[in-house]
């Protein structure tokens, strides 16, 4: 082998390297700094979730203040006439109603149910607006003291065309308040 024999052979090597260093670099490219920056990203999830975790395991190692009960009597409603009890059961709902925008169209009496302890007094109340002002009304409604419940909800919307047709349409209504008093009052 000759001298000139021996440096014919490195230019093909230096070009078969630059191939293999243009491909690496492409490699690294395309495959590895990708692949760094996605394990990186998953790496401030992980950092993310564990605060996220360390805060809600402080959370749940505080004591929770005891929240008080109310008596059962005050669940009730007030004792008297069942009469009385239903006027006022009725005129409260009409307030509730108007002050978050629901309009009642009447107020039917339903039958008194009884069991040993506990009398059933119950309304069915029928009005419209629209599903925010239903939204407010049931939770004044079952979130007042004494305790009523909000049973047989029934919503019909009625259809409207014309320029006002974009809007909300107003809701028809039923729903049955029930609220308890104990028996003999």
């Amino acid at each position: 082998m000759t001298v000139l024999g021996a440096l014919g052979r490195w230019p093909s090597r230096a070009a078969a390297l630059a191939v293999l260093a243009v491909l690496a670099a492409w490699l690294h490219a395309g495959l590895v700094a990708p692949y760094l920056t996605y394990l990186e990203g998953l790496n401030d999830r992980v950092t993310a979730q564990a605060a996220i975790f360390a805060r809600m395991a402080a959370l749940a190692a505080t004591p929770e203040a005891p929240v008080p009960s109310p008596e059962p009597a005050a669940l009730l409603l007030p004792d008297g006439s069942d009469a009385q009890a239903l006027a006022d059961l009725q005129d409260r709902l009409k307030r509730i109603a108007s002050g978050n925008g629901l309009e009642v169209q009447g107020i039917q009496v339903l039958p008194r149910s009884e069991t040993q302890v506990v009398a059933r007094l119950g309304v069915r109340l029928r009005g419209t607006g629209d599903m925010a002002a239903l939204n407010r009304f049931v939770h004044a409604v079952e979130s007042a003291t004494p305790a009523l419940s909000v049973d047989n909800l029934r919503i019909q919307s009625r259809a409207q065309r014309g320029p006002s047709a974009a809007a909300a349409p107003p809701l028809d209504l039923q729903l049955d308040v029930v609220g308890f008093r104990m028996t003999g009052s």
